[in-house]
């Protein structure tokens, strides 16, 4: 045994992405989950048959539908089953295999007997696409006993009516004689699932509307808890406020701000072998990719930026910058763009001066004309109009392939909004699970390729396959 007092174990930089990328916090989840629920006499053969299975079902998703007797469950199911290919599980399939004539005499556990009889008939669909259960769990014995059995729902859909429904619309249906029976052990069963429960409020929705909101939360993922660290990169045109949110950002989550356009200046005056070489390149320094992302990745790869995480500002630019930035140790996990009309971003700019002593910005049309006369105040000389222009035209020539290259990877926020309603959407895109979509391959064809990343860069490549 090593004796950490002599020597201390590290783990590489790497590792924490590696298990988060491979969903391996899931997998040692879905192993535990299932060695208690199944208690097998030859548990190692019993892994090795659940990691082979586990790897190709680990997105498959599992969902339960739940709502007002009100509200028309099956016809909601049966759309959202349309859509995502899930096996649909219906009461009525349960009485026919059950041949129950009267499901009030019918036992919790002969419903998740139904359930299970219905799943084995039928587990090549299954295991292919998952399922959705409506209309079967009606109390929280019920709901109890199908997650003793194993039965484990990846989401469970909580569709809250509104207090006067259209029944004109498909989607409402009459209440049943037993609806306050029903209300009532609504709550239980809420409770039962309450860790995947998702609630949706319908106001003023149609099918078509829901089925689409279902399909789409459906689609995210719920990731099993795990020392995920933030690392965030927010791009948006200049005057988008970017640099504002990241110190919200860092402020609220305990992270460390990165404003790369202050990295690449302590660079480039310092001595080191980097600042030598980027003053060698002068003006061509900022297109030079794997330059600029070795200054980055130094910072990237500090004590506190691999204990903390991080939010960055100011890079990449190009699509071939963010390629090179995923294949360094600690790669973004969260890419967010920022879109503002630029007409706004201009006007933001040109309306505000720095404090020549301190430094800090003043919005001239928000400010106490007071205030503005006891401050010594000039424009910033990045805040003349012709240059902001020509920033705000690279980035939209750029914009197009970033958001290509990004996919379904990153959030969107609309940026033309107050700071407040900013900050919350950021907050939100950054903390909910992302969405089962291809990953960013920094590896296809494209502006950079395979060869000119690995040659070009002296740290260790992380593919993102």
């Amino acid at each position: 045994m090593t004796d950490p007092t002599k020597r201390k174990m590290k783990m590489p930089a790497w590792h924490l992405p590696y298990l988060e990328k491979h969903n391996i916090y899931k997998l040692f989840y879905e192993l535990a989950r299932e060695l208690v629920i199944q208690q097998p006499d030859d548990h190692v053969f019993f892994m090795k048959y659940l990691l082979t299975s586990a790897v190709k079902n680990i997105h498959i998703p599992h969902v339960i539908v739940l709502g007002s007797p009100r509200i028309n469950l099956v016809e909601v199911a049966t759309q959202i089953s349309y859509h995502t290919k899930l096996f649909l599980i219906t009461r009525e399939m349960i009485d026919s295999v059950l041949k129950l004539d009267d499901r009030s005499t019918a036992k919790p556990s002969d419903i998740i007997l139904g359930i299970q009889s219905i799943m084995n008939l039928n587990s090549g669909a299954i295991a292919q696409h998952g399922w959705i259960l409506v209309d079967c769990i009606t109390t929280k014995q019920e709901a109890q006993k199908l997650l003793d059995v194993g039965i484990l729902p990846t989401h469970v859909l909580y569709l809250i009516s509104p207090y006067s429904p259209k029944l004109t619309d498909l989607l409402y249906c009459d209440v049943t004689t037993n609806w306050p029976t029903f209300r009532r052990n609504m709550f239980d069963i809420v409770e039962v699932y309450k860790q995947k429960l998702i609630e949706i409020y319908l106001d003023d929705s149609d099918l078509e509307t829901l089925v689409t909101k279902c399909v789409e939360l459906i689609c995210i993922e719920h990731i099993e808890k795990g020392p995920k660290q933030p690392r965030i990169v927010l791009i948006g045109p200049r005057g988008c406020g970017r640099k504002t949110q990241a110190k919200l950002l860092a402020e609220k989550l305990k992270i460390i701000y990165i404003d790369f356009e202050y990295l690449l200046c302590q660079e480039w005056v310092s001595e080191s072998e980097l600042g030598k070489q980027l003053r060698s390149c002068g003006d061509r320094a900022c297109f030079n990719s794997a330059l600029l992302t070795r200054v980055l990745n130094k910072r990237l790869l500090s004590i506190e930026c691999l204990q903390m995480g991080w939010v960055l500002t100011g890079f990449p630019f190009t699509e071939k910058d963010l390629k090179h930035l995923d294949c360094v140790e600690t790669p973004p996990n969260r890419v967010v763009f920022l879109e503002c009309d630029l007409n706004v971003c201009l006007e933001r700019l040109l309306k505000r001066q720095i404090n020549v002593f301190t430094g800090s910005v003043t919005r001239l049309d928000e400010a106490d004309p007071d205030v503005l006369t006891s401050k010594r105040l000039q424009y910033h000389p990045k805040d003349k109009a012709d240059l902001i222009n020509a920033e705000l035209q690279f980035y939209c020539t750029q914009y197009g392939a970033l958001r290509k290259y990004c996919g379904g990877t990153a959030a969107v926020v609309n940026a033309d909004q107050p700071e407040r309603w900013v900050y919350e959407n950021i907050l939100a895109a950054v903390m909910r699970d992302l969405p089962i979509v291809t990953p960013r391959d920094p590896f296809a064809p494209g502006p950079a390729t395979k060869a000119e990343i690995t040659a070009a860069m002296p740290y260790k490549v992380f593919t993102h396959d």
